[in-house]
C-alpha cells in the first residue's frame, strides 16, 4: 500500500499476551484503521504449557507460545491483513518467520537492550523494532506511524485489548 492512500483503507495491528499465571496466556489482536476506529477483534483461549513442554523447551518457551502458538492463530485467523502488526512483547516476534505480515515490537520511550538485534527507527517518543529482513518496508512504516500517532496514543490500542480479554473473562465467568 502507498502511504498516499486515505485512512480507511490503511490499517494497524496490534498484538499482545496477557500471562494469566495457572490460567494460562490470552492473546488478543486487535486490527484498527488510522482513525483508531476498530476493524477486527480476535483474541484465544487460554493456553497453558505442561510440565514435560515447561522442562523440554526451557527458555523457549515463551517465544513458543507467545509467537508460534498465539501470536500465529491470532494473525492467521484475521481476515484483514495490516501493513504492519505491532506487538508489545519482545517474545511475540517470534511469530515473524511464521508470516507474509511485517511484526514490530513497540516500546515507550529510548531503545532498549531487548531490541538490540532489531533494525530500530523512533517515531514520536516510540521505539519501534523490526527484523531485518523487513529493512526495505521502515520508511514507510515510519510514515504509517506518524500519521497514527496524530490520531492515537500508540500504547492505547494494547490497553484495549487487555481490558477486551479481562471483559471476556468476567463474561465467561459469570456463564
Amino acid at each position: 500500500m502507498s502511504v498516499s492512500e486515505s485512512k480507511s483503507q490503511i490499517s494497524l495491528g496490534f498484538l499482545t499476551v496477557v500471562d494469566g499465571g495457572d490460567t494460562g496466556c490470552i492473546g488478543g489482536y486487535l486490527v484498527l484503521n488510522m482513525g483508531g476506529r476498530p476493524l477486527e477483534f480476535h483474541c484465544t483461549a487460554p493456553v497453558r504449557a505442561n510440565r514435560a513442554q515447561q522442562i523440554l523447551y526451557g527458555q523457549s518457551l515463551t517465544p513458543f507460545i507467545y509467537g508460534e502458538l498465539i501470536a500465529r492463530a491470532l494473525i492467521d485467523k484475521a481476515a484483514l491483513k495490516p501493513s504492519v502488526v505491532f506487538a508489545d512483547q519482545q517474545e511475540t516476534l517470534a511469530v515473524q518467520g511464521l508470516t507474509q505480515l511485517p511484526v514490530a515490537l513497540l516500546k515507550t520511550g529510548v531503545e532498549s537492550p531487548e531490541r538490540q538485534a532489531l533494525l530500530g527507527f523512533e517515531v514520536e517518543g516510540f521505539s519501534i523494532g523490526v527484523a531485518r529482513q523487513f529493512e526495505a518496508q521502515v520508511e514507510t512504516l515510519s510514515r504509517y506511524m506518524r500519521r497514527f500517532v496524530e490520531t492515537i496514543d500508540l500504547d492505547e490500542p494494547f490497553s484495549r485489548i487487555r481490558e477486551a480479554i479481562e471483559e471476556a473473562q468476567r463474561g465467561a465467568r459469570a456463564a
